[in-house]
C-alpha cells in the first residue's frame, strides 16, 4: 500500500480502483477467516486501514471541491455550465488546490484549507460562525 503522500498524488480513477480492490480483498479475508482457512489474521487490520486511508483521501478531495464551489464568486462563474473539478494537495501551502473547468476552459481555481478548526457545538457556531475554508481564489474572465 502507498503512503499518504503517494495517495494524494494519484488520480481519482486509480484511487477508486484501489478502493474496490481493497474491499474485495477484505471480503475474501473475512470469508477465509469464517471458513477457518486464514492463517495471518493481521492482514485483516492492514486491509481495513488501507480502505480507511483511501476513503479519507477521496473524502477530503470532495470536501475541498464542495467548499470551493460554495464560494460566491466561483459559484456565479460556474452557474449554468457543466463543470468538472480536480483537486490535488499542495504541500507547500498545506492546502488543497482546486481547479474548475467547463468546456475545456479553466473557469476558476481556489486554495482550500481543510485543517482550520471548525466549531463543534451549536453554541460555538453562534458565537464564532463557520470558518472560511477558501483562503484564496481566482476566477478566469
Amino acid at each position: 500500500m502507498a503512503n499518504i503522500v503517494e495517495l494524494r498524488s494519484m488520480s481519482e480513477e486509480k484511487l477508486e480502483k484501489m478502493l474496490e480492490d481493497a474491499r474485495e480483498e477484505l471480503f475474501n479475508l473475512r470469508f477465509r477467516r469464517a471458513s477457518g482457512q486464514l492463517e495471518d489474521y493481521s492482514r485483516l487490520k492492514v486491509a481495513r486501514r488501507e480502505i480507511a486511508q483511501l476513503e479519507t483521501v477521496l473524502h477530503m478531495r470532495s470536501l475541498a471541491v464542495q467548499a470551493a464551489a460554495t464560494e460566491p464568486e466561483i459559484a456565479n462563474a460556474l452557474r449554468g455550465q457543466e463543470w468538472q473539478a480536480a483537486a490535488h494537495f499542495d504541500y507547500e501551502a498545506s492546502a488543497w488546490q482546486v481547479e474548475f473547468t467547463a468546456a475545456n476552459k479553466n473557469v476558476a481555481s481556489a486554495v482550500v484549507d481543510l485543517n482550520k478548526k471548525r466549531p463543534r457545538t451549536k453554541k460555538e457556531v453562534e458565537a464564532k460562525g463557520q470558518p472560511r475554508l477558501v483562503t484564496s481564489y481566482k476566477v478566469a474572465g
